[in-house]
């Protein structure tokens, strides 16, 4: 399968209307600056966005040169030096270096050599990784497998631009891949094209009702300068169809917990429930597995999630804030995290576009209001940059929680 390369380093405003006048709705009739609603551009592709965001106090207009925050998911990058000043877009340009497997990767072991701040390091973050299309690191991982291959030396390979479990393959057997990157040349293969990552596989996750499971955060970057980062406080928990075991390697019911991946397969149930609330989960390791003590999301694990988030965007900062001098920028990421059953969370990966659909219970109290409060961040953000305003304790966070908060 062939990647898009992408290369990320390692190191008056919009919504007054065109040309100083004021704003006009889409029907047509001028807005006054008293009490003005801030004006939304959603594309056609983001029906699940504009959905969430109908009734929360917003004016959606027709035009994105009209509005103060542009909520796109195609054709974004063309406004990263298109917008005006203090106009919002829903990306963050250099994006790629969270949510690229390999660059996370990068920036990581990079940061984990030189900071200080943190008394943990990438090892305990996520599991032991190597870069494939770097020669050092295609090296160490094929100098340290064992003579003869083994099932207790389990890794995934993972594509790193892609999503949703897409083209990743547990892998213990290694003369196929030995073979490819021995003469990539005989397969038409090209090593920094065709980007993957190899990771250690969680041989112990966390079962729930016997089967593995994932939890995906929400978290938002709403300003590059300064560096702020929160999460939201609600998230869900995902499970697979089939009960988990160390073997059947293909089956992606039972090994790739990913909803699509899972609705896709042949095999799926649908009476069979994959999602989970953070409540569900508490109660379950409480009550069924004594797991964990009372308040141990909130109490134990939560902490534990805002300082992974805080290492990721502190190791991948000097990339994030390289911007176009106009306009402001801001991320909704998500970010998949795999408990073993120890309880130490693994981050397996950050998605620039975290699935907003809200066509499930649990969904359905998570995704309308972290989204419209997300908005209403970024948009305080806006008005306190523009009016020189500190960024210290904002009006709109409630359901998000500081990760990095202003200084």
């Amino acid at each position: 399968m062939k990647i898009a390369r992408r290369r990320v380093s390692l190191q008056s405003g919009p919504g007054s209307g065109k040309g100083g006048a004021p704003a006009a709705s889409e029907s047509g009739a001028p807005q006054t600056s008293v009490a003005r609603l801030p004006a939304i551009y959603c594309d056609p592709a983001s029906k699940y966005a504009r959905a969430a965001l109908e009734g929360g106090g917003y004016r959606f207009v027709a035009d994105p040169r009209d509005a103060d925050l542009l909520w796109m998911r195609e054709g974004f990058e063309k406004w990263f030096e298109r917008l005006q000043p203090f106009q919002l877009l829903n990306h963050l340009p250099n994006w790629q270096a969270v949510t690229d497997k390999g660059l996370l990767a990068e920036h990581l072991r990079r940061f984990d050599r030189v900071q200080s701040k943190y008394d943990f390091g990438m090892k305990d973050l996520v599991q032991e990784t190597c870069c494939l299309y770097i020669d050092e690191e295609r090296a160490r991982f094929f100098g340290q497998l064992p003579s003869a291959d083994s099932r207790e030396n389990l890794w995934i390979l993972k594509p790193c631009s892609s999503s949703r479990g897409v083209g990743i393959r547990i892998m213990w057997q290694f003369d196929e891949l030995r073979d490819l990157y021995a003469d990539p040349g005989k397969h038409d293969f090209d090593p920094e094209d065709e980007r993957f990552v190899i990771q250690r596989y969680i041989r112990n996750p966390l079962l729930l009702d016997a089967r593995k499971s994932e939890m995906r955060l929400y978290w938002l970057i709403p300003s590059l300068d300064p560096l702020l980062v929160l999460m939201y406080r609600e998230g869900t928990v995902r499970l697979n169809s089939k009960p988990f075991v160390l073997d059947d390697f293909d089956n992606t019911l039972v090994h790739v917990t990913n909803v699509f991946q899972q609705k896709s397969h042949p095999e799926y149930d649908p009476s069979v429930v994959l999602k989970w609330s953070f409540s569900d989960l508490e109660s379950y390791l409480v009550r069924d597995l004594k797991l964990a003590p009372e308040n141990y999301i909130e109490g134990h694990l939560k902490p534990q999630l805002k300082r992974m988030l805080s290492f990721v965007s502190e190791a991948a900062a000097s990339s994030l804030v390289q911007c176009p001098a106009k306009g402001l920028f801001f991320g909704l990421f998500g970010a998949d995290v795999i408990l073993d059953d120890t309880l130490h969370p693994w981050l397996t990966e950050v998605q620039k576009g975290p699935g907003l659909s809200f066509d499930d219970p649990v969904k359905q109290k998570v995704i309308p209001p972290m989204l419209n409060e997300a908005v209403s961040i970024v948009l305080e953000v806006r008005r306190r940059k523009r009016d020189g305003l500190s960024l210290r304790n904002l009006e709109a966070v409630r359901g998000f929680e500081w990760v990095i908060p202003a200084m």
